[in-house]
């Protein structure tokens, strides 16, 4: 069976003759004419150029020509000339009848009603053309009136694909398609009984040739010359023939292959066909052969288009036949896990096709973040070509958390940031004059180790130092209570105006107290401190210098515990407001107190002190009366304070806070000239303490507490209990104010008209001892 249909070559032996006696010019071309025969020879014509059509018959007075050769050197040297259309009735063309044309890319060969094509770029093969040619097309079979291919015929030209010369042709002259490499295969008709020298020379690109001839033609000097080393089909039952006339090819000379094309599809896989080669067109036995398929990646074999599943499968093969492989997609496992399943956890197991795409996500623990899956990919969730079996892991890694750290008066040394659970260590340096109280949750470790587990913010406070040395040489020693305000001044020494505090503590200070110790108070050592409001002197002071208290503008109640007035300057106490300011000495020492100068200018002089008390019971002994109640309870060895609390109604309704001495240090009910009664101080004894509290209403129940606190406010001892006042006495106007007074009876003082006034017993007697009728 012929396949594809190659090249048009068209050459017929002739010989040119002398018949043409006459020479003439019709239209473009010159001619010789043979008027006998009437026949036409295209003569020569060596100025042709351009496209050039050689009709099959001319007419020259009145006679038709018919037109069947080409002179020999007709167009030599045309190198003008592009194009030749050569009809069907040109049965030979002469030697070099195209030589030299170097500008001819295309001879047209008439063959029947159709016209052939030559390939472009073989006007080479016509420069040394010798006997008889017709030059045939690409893609066409050689017409069957073609009877020789001459010598050089095709040497040299750009053939290529199958070439097939049909039974008409006897001879192929000699190098007539030497060094065609283009062609792949060859059919030589069975009329052909000899080949030119080198033939085929160098015809590389030849894969096989067909020799349909039972006898084997005679061959040229290396007519499959170099370069070609294809295999020889030759007909059935000359194969021995043709291996003992052609002996120098014997081993490649075998019969045609199977004739039958067998194709195959296989769209996601390949097909493999057993080789051919044990089976020809010469056997008698069935044609046996295996298809084997080969999947894609990702891909499995499912079946043959006809519904075979045998792979591989063998067949009989009986005519052009095409097999289809069927494939399916392979199923794949994509499993997922986490680096730490304590850190995080992955969701999206499953089974899917190939090359689909699957999502899969990292779900992080608390205090973790996801990191990366192994392949590279940060992003989460993210979708996942199936492609093979396939176990995923998610990286996941511990959280930073940020540290912020506030310290006003302070700095804090550690981290700044911290991986989730990690233990950091927090120290605080408080700037001079502050100390480090506490942080902001309450918590007091300094250094303070934590576990971090979130965004943190510590938040360091501050307080002004409470502890400090002052005074000439430093000798006295002072704490500050910044949560009450009260400064408190200790040891032996000369308290002068040198001071330091730390801080701003003495600026903002509401309460001073001068400890027993100090023998002095430097000039000017707390002038202008305007949000001072009390001030306690211990019994030790024997100076008070120039303006020590000096425009201190809100200062209310002045407790001097020194027997005799001490030696104070004149305006130690300027720019305080003496009307207003409350004056509280020793009993015995009110009159001294308003004689002296400077202390006689203070408008109110209260006493202050303590009675011989016996508790006869290791609890709190209270004595209602009409609008007061007396309480008298232990002291212990351990107190710093005692704080008493009046509630009514389960409401309080005040709170007395007093040292070890019994002094009132704090009143949150404070007594004043408004018709409310003073409460200056409880009575100090021997193994108790006792206080008055006025102001209560008459024929009421009260509450009442009273808890002893060590120098580090924790409590030691606590009392309560209830009481209830009496009804209302017959002393119209006339109100107990606080406790009793030093001395062997038991005093009160009253308010009366806006007046205090001493209650001892029956007898009524001003501040100053004078009994009132």
């Amino acid at each position: 069976m012929k396949l594809k249909l190659f090249t048009l070559l068209l050459a017929v032996a002739a010989s040119v003759g002398t018949m043409f006696a006459e020479k003439v010019q019709i239209g473009d071309l010159y001619y010789n004419l043979d008027a006998t025969n009437q026949t036409a020879e295209v003569a020569e014509n060596r100025s042709a150029s351009g496209d050039i059509i050689i009709p099959s018959t001319v007419e020259y007075n009145s006679v038709t020509y018919s037109v069947t050769s080409i002179r020999w050197g007709a167009f030599y040297n045309c190198n003008g000339l592009t194009s030749v259309t050569i009809p069907n009735s040109v049965t030979s063309i002469g030697n070099d009848a195209f030589i030299f044309c170097g500008g001819l890319t295309s001879i047209i060969v008439e063959s029947g009603n159709t016209i052939y094509d030559s390939r472009q770029n073989c006007n080479a093969i016509i420069e040394t053309a010798t006997n008889t040619l017709i030059v045939g097309s690409a893609n066409t079979v050689i017409p069957d009136n073609v009877t020789s291919i001459g010598a050089y015929a095709f040497g040299g030209c750009d053939l290529t694909g199958e070439l097939v010369i049909p039974n008409s042709v006897t001879s192929i002259g000699r190098e007539a398609f030497s060094c065609c490499s283009g062609l792949t295969s060859v059919t030589i008709g069975n009329s052909v009984t000899s080949l030119g020298f080198e033939a085929f020379y160098h015809c590389t690109g030849l894969t096989s040739v067909t020799i349909e001839a039972e006898t084997p033609p005679t061959l040229g000097y290396e007519t499959f010359g170099w370069g070609t080393n294809c295999p020889f089909y030759v007909p059935c039952g000359t194969l021995d023939t043709y291996k003992t006339a052609w002996s120098d090819y014997a081993s490649r000379i075998k019969y045609a292959p199977l004739p039958y094309k067998i194709s195959t599809q296989a769209e996601n896989g390949s097909i493999s066909i057993t080789s051919m080669e044990n089976y020809t067109i010469c056997d008698e036995q069935p044609y046996y052969y295996t298809l084997t398929v080969v999947p894609n990646y990702g891909y499995h074999f499912a079946q043959w288009s006809d519904g075979n599943t045998d792979n591989p499968r063998t067949i009989v093969l009986t005519q052009d036949t095409t097999f289809t492989a069927e494939f399916a997609k392979n199923t794949y496992t994509i499993t997922t896990q986490s680096n730490n399943p304590e850190w995080g956890a992955t969701d999206g197991d499953t089974t899917a096709l190939y090359m689909d795409e699957v999502e899969i996500s990292a779900i992080p623990n608390y205090g973790y973040h996801f990191e990366r899956w192994n392949g590279g990919s940060t992003s989460n969730p993210v979708i996942v070509s199936v492609t093979r079996d396939k176990t995923i892991t998610a990286t996941f890694a511990k959280n930073v958390y940020s540290i912020t750290k506030n310290a006003e008066h302070g700095s804090i040394s550690g981290n700044s940031s911290a991986e989730y659970l990690d233990f950091v260590t927090l120290t605080v340096t408080p700037d001079y004059g502050y100390h480090f109280t506490q942080w902001s949750d309450g918590l007091k470790d300094n250094p303070r180790i934590f576990q971090i587990t979130s965004d943190t913010t510590f938040t360091a406070e501050f307080a002004y130092d409470r502890v400090g040395t002052c005074g000439k040489d430093l000798v006295l020693v002072w704490s500050y209570d910044p949560t009450n305000k009260v400064l408190t001044i200790g040891n032996a020494g000369s308290f002068t105006e040198n001071m330091q505090f730390g801080a701003e503590a003495p600026n903002e200070m509401e309460e001073l107290v001068i400890g027993n110790s100090v023998t002095a108070i430097g000039a000017n050592a707390f002038a202008g401190i305007e949000t001072l409001k009390k001030v306690s002197i211990g019994e030790s002071v024997k100076t008070i210098g120039e303006q020590a208290f000096y425009n201190c503008v809100n200062l209310e109640t002045i407790f001097n515990y020194r027997p005799t007035p001490a030696n104070t300057y004149s305006n130690a106490f300027d720019g305080v407001d003496k009307f207003e300011c409350e004056l509280y000495v020793l009993p015995n020492s009110i009159d001294m107190y308003k004689a002296a100068a400077v202390w006689r200018d203070f408008y109110y002089t209260y006493a202050i002190g303590a009675e011989e008390t016996t508790v006869t019971t290791n609890d709190v002994q209270v004595e209602p009366q009409d609008n007061a109640a007396t309480l008298t309870w232990p002291t212990s060895n351990n107190a710093a304070s005692y704080t008493i609390e009046i509630t009514k109604d389960g409401v309080v309704f005040c709170t007395l806070i007093f040292n070890a001495n019994g002094q009132l240090t704090g009143i949150a009910f404070a007594p004043s000239r408004d018709g409310q009664a003073h409460a200056p101080a409880a009575i100090m004894t021997a193994n108790g303490l006792q206080f008055t509290v006025t102001g209560l209403d008459s024929n009421t129940q009260y509450g009442y507490s009273v808890t002893a606190k060590d120098a580090n406010d924790q409590p030691v001892a606590t009392y309560s209990g209830e009481f209830t006042t009496t009804s209302e006495g017959t002393a119209t106007g006339v109100e107990e104010v606080s406790s009793s007074l030093q001395g062997g009876d038991r005093g009160r003082l009253i308010l009366h008209n806006g007046q205090i006034f001493i209650l001892r017993g029956e007898k009524v007697y001003t501040l100053q001892g004078q009994e009132v009728k």
